[in-house]
């Protein structure tokens, strides 16, 4: 496959990281959705809250992201992007968020 696609072993196993992170952020994303953010796995004698789980899931999913632009597999054009701005464009497809249009 990273033959095919032109990447190397490292790009694609860097990849990988990035949508196994991906996908983890989805996972407790719906469990906060099912249970709240301040719920926890009952069997859970740490007792982590959803909410932590969700942290540290969009944590590591920034840590893969960012050795990815600095390994140039993503432009470092992202480090410069108006956070706000950005927010205030995705605020279009809203209807809950403060700003929103509808």
């Amino acid at each position: 496959m990273a033959a095919y696609a032109n990447l190397t072993e490292a790009e694609r196993e860097r990849l990988e990281m990035l949508i196994e992170e991906a996908g983890e952020i989805i996972t407790i994303a719906t469990k906060v959705l099912r249970h709240g953010y301040d719920n926890h796995h009952p069997d859970d004698p740490a007792t982590i809250t959803n909410r932590h789980h969700l942290e540290r899931e969009v944590l590591d999913l920034q840590t893969v992201y960012t050795r990815m632009i600095g390994e140039g597999d993503v432009s470092r054009d992202s480090l410069m992007v108006d956070l706000n701005a950005e927010w205030k464009r995705k605020l279009f497809w809203t209807r809950h968020q403060e700003g929103s249009p509808q």
